[in-house]
């Protein structure tokens, strides 16, 4: 159906990165500066020398001593400097030049090549570098511009002026200058502006009396700078205190440590061909930016998941046992909602495949389905599923039977031992997988199999007083749905209404699989005579934005419930409660919130927001440590204090700046991550399928 503000993909430049250190290739971990040569070689400034890229991608070595100064002259050479010494790359080829009685402190140079001195500013002539003219000046940094020559130090910025050359100081005591320390130089070629990097962010000044930082152009960053770096494409490559700054398109782009550079403060950035590398005291790091689809991300995200993720049977869940952020350390975990998070997977192969009707996704699809019907057959119980199974040689396996509420129980097949005590999580997850596989993959024999568990799953809630009993004969602690507790008993108050929509949700499947009138009935008495349908209206409790487990739960009953249900007078109910969540999730920029809420209700869902989510999903899904605390101008919240939980960011930031994690998981946390674990791909499958079968997503 034709849509308000559908999203046409196209290509765009996807984001992955590698990371060099000590042990990889550099010949020391501390990198201080980079330069990029006209045959798109990289060179790394470290503290043990040079080190530079080779054209099979290898890295190469130059023993030298430290480099803290490299610069590329408008020809396409490479210069750097140790303390007193210069040399020059032209081609590969590393030439020494020159050494002086001073520390070289920097080059610079637009229609030649000059280079700071501790002592003097000298000038490349006929091969060697001549004093330009005698008076000295202590400056470390230097930017040069056709005939605007500057230097600056801490609180001073130098200028040359006159016909006979001499330096001329500006300082905050004496002029208009914003008081500040000044870390880097650099002029914009373009325009003849000249941009300092400070202690308090960008400013551009106009070499004259004008100067602009964030104050007056809230474009520049406010994060102390400590290198800028012009693109031939226009962007502005900054390397800050709280990792990578690009400005783009008059807005700027925060790539934060470690998912994108070794740590925090980034010594120097440049962009050299499709990549950006940056350089700090714990490593290097190359961005390299692919251009591609949203569909071939969803490809090479089902490739991925399939060569990694799956587990015995077809259960796909995360990766836990990462060592160093090396996801290909990891394997295959399991976890108390496998039930859950391979449903979700299994809903998402669904989507791909009534898109697509690719038999590989078909495959898989059914591989996983059939994990998912043994963990509702395992247990003994009829109706009573598993949470998880484990089996001979899996970690866990035959030493734990109680701990922390989790329950392990020998399967009555002798096969494997199964995780009770299961919640409505699981339900949930089955309902919204089981349902979607057999209307969009199930063949006769299938949609037979699937509508026996259904049926028995939903008979063991209804013949237990909406309760999951366990083999032990109690029902288990979180999956109630009875209308005695939830409507009548405060101790319930924040599941009622959740809970309320999921058991409305099964129902519907139910009856949508088997035809069977007792199951309509039954939803009917509940959504009137039990106001479930009323609950259900405004299923979402306002919670401080701490309880992101019934968010999950909410927008998986409803993109199953809505699917399904056709009668407008209850649709209505249920179309308020997904108006009322997703406007209180908004600010967490959900992709999978935001593209449900579009589907279902065809109304303004931040389409914007959820396609740069999609563009900018990270391709590792790796939970690798991420810090964003030091950015300037972060809005914090307070309401969740209330709960008892710390302090965290009033809006989610981008994808791309926080760890990947599933749906029922807090987006608004400022510094997360550990490195150990990877989210499994159904992250961005689930949302990108979606779309794309309601239409929201074209490609």
């Amino acid at each position: 159906m034709e849509r308000k503000g559908s999203y046409k993909s196209k290509k765009f430049p996807q984001r992955t990165c590698e990371y060099f250190g000590a042990g990889n290739g550099l010949l020391s971990d501390k990198a201080y500066c980079l330069a990029c040569d006209r045959n798109g070689a990289v060179y790394i400034g470290t503290d043990g020398g040079l080190n530079y890229t080779k054209a099979d991608g290898t890295i190469g070595s130059f023993p030298c001593g430290a480099v803290k100064t490299a610069y590329t002259s408008a020809e396409g050479t490479v210069y750097f400097a140790t303390e007193n010494t210069v040399y020059s790359v032209t081609d590969g080829k590393i030439e020494e030049m020159q050494s002086f009685d001073g520390e070289i402190r920097a080059m610079s140079g637009t229609d030649g090549v000059y280079l700071l001195a501790s002592n003097a500013l000298y000038k490349l002539e006929n091969g060697k570098f001549e004093r330009f003219f005698h008076n000295e000046i202590d400056a470390d940094c230097l930017a040069i511009s056709d005939t605007k020559i500057t230097a600056a130090k801490n609180r001073a910025l130098s200028i040359v002026n006159g016909k006979r050359k001499h330096w001329m100081s500006i300082f905050p005591e004496h002029s208009n200058m914003p008081e500040l320390r000044i870390n880097c130089l650099a002029f914009d070629n373009g325009t003849g502006f000249l941009w300092l990097g400070t202690d308090k962010g960008v400013y551009i000044f106009d070499c004259k009396c004008n100067w602009f930082g964030h104050s007056e152009l809230n474009a520049l960053p406010e994060e102390e700078i400590f290198n800028i770096f012009f693109a031939d494409d226009g962007r502005v490559i900054l390397s800050s205190e709280a990792g990578l700054i690009i400005l783009k398109n008059g807005s700027r782009k925060y790539l934060p440590a470690t998912r994108w550079a070794c740590e925090s403060k980034i010594n120097a950035a440049i962009a050299c061909g499709n990549t950006i590398w940056t350089a700090t005291d714990s490593g290097v790091s190359k961005i390299t930016e692919t251009e591609m689809t949203l569909e071939e991300k969803a490809d090479y995200c089902f490739k991925f998941t399939e060569e990694k993720y799956v587990r015995t049977l077809g259960y796909v869940t995360g990766l836990n046992k990462i060592k160093d952020c090396d996801i290909n350390t990891g394997s295959p975990c399991i976890t108390d909602n496998d039930g859950l998070w391979t449903q979700t997977y299994i809903g998402a192969l669904a989507y791909a495949y009534a898109v697509t009707k690719d038999e590989k996704i078909l495959e898989a699809a059914r591989r996983s389905m059939k994990a998912m019907g043994y963990l509702t057959k395992v247990t003994g119980v009829k109706g009573f599923t598993a949470r998880a199974v484990r089996f001979e040689g899996e970690d866990g396996y035959g030493t734990v039977v109680k701990r922390d509420g989790a329950e392990w129980h020998p399967a009555p097949n002798g096969e494997c031992e199964w995780l009770g005590e299961t919640s409505s999580d699981e339900m949930t997850g089955h309902y919204f997988g089981f349902s979607l596989y057999y209307d969009f993959c199930a063949n006769d024999e299938e949609k037979e199999y699937i509508k026996e568990i259904i049926c028995d799953i939903t008979d063991h809630i209804l013949e237990n007083n909406y309760r999951l009993c366990d083999v032990d004969g109690l029902p288990t602690t979180w999956a109630n749905w009875d209308p005695e507790q939830l409507n009548r008993n405060n101790m319930w108050i924040w599941e009622k209404c959740i809970n309320s929509l999921e058991m409305l949700t099964f129902l519907n499947v139910a009856y949508h699989v088997s035809g069977d009138e007792k199951y309509r009935k039954e939803f009917l008495r509940l959504a009137i005579d039990e106001h479930y349908l009323l609950n259900a209206a405004q299923h979402k409790k306002d919670d401080g934005h701490t309880c992101h487990i019934d968010d999950n739960l909410g927008f998986l009953s409803t993109m199953t419930i809505l699917r399904i249900e056709k009668d407008p007078a209850i649709r209505k109910y249920l179309l308020m409660g997904l108006k009322h969540h997703w406007e209180y999730e908004r600010p967490e920029h959900c992709v999978l919130f935001n593209l449900v809420y579009g589907a279902f209700s065809d109304d303004n869902c931040d389409l914007d927001i959820a396609a740069k989510t999609l563009r900018d999903f990270p391709l590792d899904f790796l939970n690798r440590p991420l810090f964003n605390s030091a950015r300037k101008g972060l809005v914090y919240d307070t309401e969740q204090e209330k709960w008892g939980e710390p302090t965290q960011l009033k809006e989610a930031l981008d994808i791309d700046s926080r760890v990947i994690r599933n749906y029922d998981s807090n987006p608004f946390r400022v510094d997360d991550g550990h490195g150990r674990s990877a989210c499994s791909p159904s992250t961005y499958l689930l949302p990108y399928w979606f779309a794309r079968y309601y239409g929201i997503i074209e490609e």
